[in-house]
């Protein structure tokens, strides 16, 4: 097998029923800016956004979804934020948004929100913890308590379970199985 060149996954695009409810949902909830916008080769309307000066687009919306569909194809679009701090914060700023149904999850490699925007897409923001925990992992998560004390409620319960390690020797054994699957 030839050695396959390293990929980074930088966007997703996705299409919406009602494009400019859902435009400015990620625009006002979720802090994206519209760095381009036009009409695609197919005729729908799309609208280009992101978070990144260095990324000309992280999230591209379509316009042409049909009504009615009875299963959404997207299981989640997941946003990785800095830090505990910025969850916690992000927490608060959602109940003022009033967007309800936030779940929130310990993974014990990240902590998690859950909610969905205004088309029933599952949005997931996280952050990732210091710890790694074998996978899946879903505890309750209070980010209505300190970054200190949901930082060492993570670490008992990540070492209580199988296979615990820091997030640094994780990447590092990470990094080693993709080296020899490069060989």
């Amino acid at each position: 097998m030839s050695k396959l060149p390293r990929i980074q996954y930088t966007h997703t695009g996705i299409f919406c029923v009602d494009l400019e409810r859902m435009v400015e949902f990620y625009r006002s909830r979720i802090g994206f800016i519209v760095s381009d916008q036009g009409v695609a080769s197919t005729g729908h309307r799309l609208f280009f956004m992101t978070q990144d000066p260095e990324i000309h687009h992280q999230l591209v919306l379509f316009d042409g979804k049909p009504t009615g569909l009875p299963f959404n194809p997207i299981n989640q679009l997941s946003f990785l934020m800095d830090s505990i701090d910025d969850l916690c914060t992000y927490y608060r700023q959602l109940q003022e948004f009033g967007i309800t149904g936030i779940e929130q999850v310990d993974h014990g490699n990240a902590w998690s929100l859950y909610f969905k925007d205004p088309e029933g897409n599952p949005i997931e923001m996280y952050v990732d913890s210091p710890f790694y925990t074998h996978q899946p992992c879903r505890e309750p998560l209070d980010l209505s308590q300190t970054p200190a004390q949901i930082v060492a409620r993570t670490e008992a319960m990540c070492r209580r379970r199988p296979d615990f390690m820091t997030r640094e020797a994780w990447i590092a054994a990470t990094r080693e199985k993709i080296r020899l699957q490069r060989v």
